[in-house]
């Protein structure tokens, strides 16, 4: 699995950014990942726009997946942790059930990405944006959190989670 590379959202630290691109480093990052990946005889990736474009940087054909999309933020998308009421984001990190941004919870979200891992053989290599990659390493929904991944970086993804 590798997590897609930067996006100006992720340098400011946003919430969501389905249709920003990567932006020159993280093209750069993922570009120095081809050595890592081979020649894959299946690629799939996420349908974010700056997922999609480190799959082609990988070169090669890609399948996007719809059930690979990220995390649904709701209202928070495009929004900075500090333009949240703090509340709502204490919540929203305590709580994998709540959904103050009115999008979809951690919990559902995890069983969402954990189903797709058990639904069949994984391909060659999987291309996530980065909180499908802390949903698809984590063990449970409790875990998501304490979770860290990197943008452009290459995980190994184990056996099935149960």
């Amino acid at each position: 699995m590798i997590t897609a590379g930067r996006t100006a959202p992720n340098r400011a630290v946003r919430f969501g950014g389905a249709r920003v691109a990567l932006d020159p480093r993280g093209r750069r990052d993922v570009g120095e990942l081809i050595g890592d990946v081979g020649d894959p005889t299946l690629l799939v990736c996420g349908p974010e726009r700056h997922v999609a474009e480190s799959a082609t940087v990988l070169g090669g054909g890609s399948r996007i997946d719809e059930r690979l999309r990220s995390l649904d933020v709701g209202a928070w998308d495009g929004l900075a942790p500090d333009d949240v009421a703090p509340a709502d984001l204490g919540m929203w990190f305590t709580d994998p059930t709540s959904r103050p941004h009115g999008g979809e919870t951690v919990a559902e979200f995890v069983r969402r990405i954990h189903s797709w891992r058990a639904s069949g053989p994984l391909p060659d290599v999987v291309v996530v944006a980065k909180p499908v990659a802390q949903a698809l390493l984590c063990t449970d929904t409790d875990a998501y959190f304490a979770t860290e991944v990197r943008p452009a970086t290459v995980y190994e993804l184990a056996t099935p989670i149960s």
